[in-house]
Order: structure tokens, then C-alpha cells, then sequence
């Protein structure tokens, strides 16, 4: 499960642990205390001196046990508000600007999310597990190059892919596992500034491996049922307003909703009027498919403020290893998008 190892869960774990520390103590002195001073056992006069209801024993006391008493329960309430504050600054800080941080922009709008990439994201299925890998191969001059599918899966049979409205595909020869498309068609496939996407497809039409680009400034809607995709191992910081849905009305700046991931144990509000937006970051590092839930009532149809977001590894990348990066066998980090 994703949350098992997020910021919250591990702060969460600390605290269970000093809890359960500082409550096998205080229990633990509390049975003592009653099973040796309940009613019927007569206390030892010789060595306790008369203890009076409300007044504390000044005449006989252990200064460095009272002094304990004091000092280690407040070490410990300091040092759960260290771990608290640290996990404040694993969430909080970040730099928008860094190579390594996605970037996201979330509109709330009434009654649904828009997802839009201001960075680009290209990515596609494991080829270990699907047995197919897409590849570009660069020309001798720069150019489009050639666009190869290899694969060892007997089942695929076909390729389509997608350049914004236009679509093309060709077969896979059965022989080599090789499918190839000629330079004149790429340029109709290949643009890093439009959405593209690439399927195999076995016989039936079921897709068996995917590939696809999102370019910068792309928006997914889940009024469109679309899921808004992520890479794994990798810093995402999401900037989030809220807007309405319709921008006729000026003076109508929308209304408060809460951008709620339930799987990383994390939710911001959107804020309407906040020209800067509120901010956000999660780092997903198991890949599948996860709710996004809206967690403030923001009118009749808050039910509908639903929708999913997919973690993959971004091509060049294996959500498997701790960095995130594997070399493709060429030595290339997996494209030249």
C-alpha cells in the first residue's frame, strides 16, 4: 500500500511508539501503586512518614526522582515536536525550479478537477513485464528519426498511435518482433509540444503496452473521465485554485474545495481569491491506479469531485530502484523528448 511509507505514516509509527513507551510506564507505575498500596495492606509505619490527603510530604521526599518526573516527560514532548516540525519541512520544502520536482497545476472548478502538466511527462509500460519496448532511434542528421516497437510478446499484433486528432498505426512482423514506421509518417506522430500516445495491441484489440507524451501546458479533465498521470520517484508539487466552472461572472471567483489524495495521507485546500494558489507535494513511489476525493462540501454536487491518478515510471526510469533511473541498453536515458 502506497501510504505505508509516506512522511505521515512514518510520523504516525514514531508517535504510536512513544506512546506505547510512555503508557507501559504509566500503567505500569499505576497497577504497582495499586496493588501495593489497595485497601487491607497496612502500610509500614517505620520507614513512611504520615501522609496527609492534599498536602505533599516535604518532610521526606526524592528530590532527583521529582526532578525526573519534571524533566523526562518534557524531553519527550520537545523531542515529538522536532519530529513533527520535520516532517512539516519534508512536505513544505521544495523548490519549483528544481530539475527534479514535477510540476502540477490543479483547478477545482464546480464539479470536477483539471489536471494541467506545466512540466512535460513522457513515459510508458515496463517493458520486463509487458515484453514490449518503444523506442526512437535517432537519424544520422538531426531529423524525425525512426520509430521502433521491439517485441518478444508473441501476442502483439498491431501498433496505433496519436499526434493531437491525427492517428496512423502499423503491423509487427511476426518474425523479426519488429514494427517500423517510415520517416514520412513520424512527423506525423512525433511533436513534443502535442499529446501523443502509442498502443500495441494484440489481435482482439486489447492493449498490451503503452506509451505516451504529455507536453507542457496539457490538461486532463475528470469531467472527461481522464486520470491525471504521475511519475514515479520523483518529487510532484502541485500549485491548486479553485475557479468556477463558467468565467462569465467576474465578480463570482468560485468556491472552496479540498484537493484530498487518500492514498498519501495528504489534502490542501483550494482557496478561491488566493491569486498565488496553495501548494502541495507527494512522492509516489509504487506504481497503479488511486483515488482523488474532494474532502470540503462545495456545493450539490460535491459527490462528483472525483477522479483517479495513475503513477508510472517515466520513460528512462524503473519505479523498482530507489532512484528511479535505469539505463536503457544504448546507453541513453530512455529518449531524446
Amino acid at each position: 500500500m502506497v501510504a505505508e511509507d509516506t512522511v505521515f505514516s512514518v510520523l504516525y509509527d514514531k508517535f504510536m511508539f512513544w506512546s506505547i513507551l510512555v503508557g507501559i510506564f504509566t500503567f505500569g507505575w499505576m497497577f504497582l501503586a495499586m496493588i501495593r498500596y489497595r485497601d487491607g495492606v497496612e502500610p509500614d509505619t517505620t520507614h513512611i512518614d504520615h501522609i496527609e490527603v492534599g498536602s505533599f510530604p516535604v518532610d521526606r521526599h526524592h528530590t532527583t526522582l521529582e526532578v525526573f518526573f519534571y524533566v523526562l516527560p518534557t524531553l519527550i514532548v520537545a523531542w515529538l515536536v522536532v519530529l513533527a516540525l520535520s516532517s512539516n519541512t519534508a512536505v513544505w520544502d521544495f523548490d519549483p525550479e528544481d530539475e527534479k520536482v514535477h510540476n502540477m497545476e490543479i483547478t477545482g472548478k464546480q464539479w470536477f478537477w483539471e489536471y494541467k502538466y506545466t512540466d512535460s511527462l513522457t513515459w510508458e509500460d515496463d517493458p520486463s513485464l509487458t515484453g514490449i519496448d518503444v523506442t526512437w532511434v535517432a537519424g544520422e542528421t538531426p531529423g524525425p528519426g525512426i520509430f521502433n516497437v521491439v517485441s518478444t510478446n508473441e501476442a502483439a499484433v498491431n501498433v496505433t498511435y496519436t499526434k493531437g486528432d491525427a492517428t496512423g498505426g502499423f503491423s509487427i512482423d511476426p518474425l523479426t518482433g519488429i514494427g517500423e514506421v517510415d520517416e514520412d509518417d513520424i512527423n506525423k506522430a512525433r511533436n513534443k509540444f502535442v499529446f501523443s500516445t502509442v498502443e500495441v495491441t494484440d489481435a482482439d484489440g486489447n492493449v498490451l503496452h503503452t506509451w505516451m507524451h504529455i507536453p507542457n501546458n496539457h490538461v486532463f479533465s475528470s469531467a472527461l473521465s481522464e486520470d491525471m498521470i504521475l511519475p514515479c520517484d520523483q518529487q510532484v508539487v502541485f500549485e491548486m485554485h479553485s475557479k468556477p466552472h463558467d468565467d462569465s461572472n467576474p465578480n463570482y471567483v468560485g468556491v472552496q474545495h479540498s484537493f484530498w489524495l487518500p492514498e498519501w495521507g495528504v489534502k490542501e485546500d483550494l482557496v478561491p481569491g488566493i491569486e498565488g494558489g496553495t501548494y502541495m507535494t507527494i512522492t509516489a513511489d509504487d506504481p497503479g491506479t488511486y483515488p482523488i476525493r474532494c474532502a470540503e462540501y462545495c456545493g450539490n454536487q460535491h459527490s462528483l469531485m472525483i477522479g483517479q491518478v495513475t503513477i508510472v515510471a517515466a520513460e528512462g526510469t524503473d519505479c523498482s530502484t530507489d532512484s528511479g533511473v535505469k539505463k536503457s541498453s544504448d546507453g541513453n536515458d530512455g529518449g531524446d523528448y
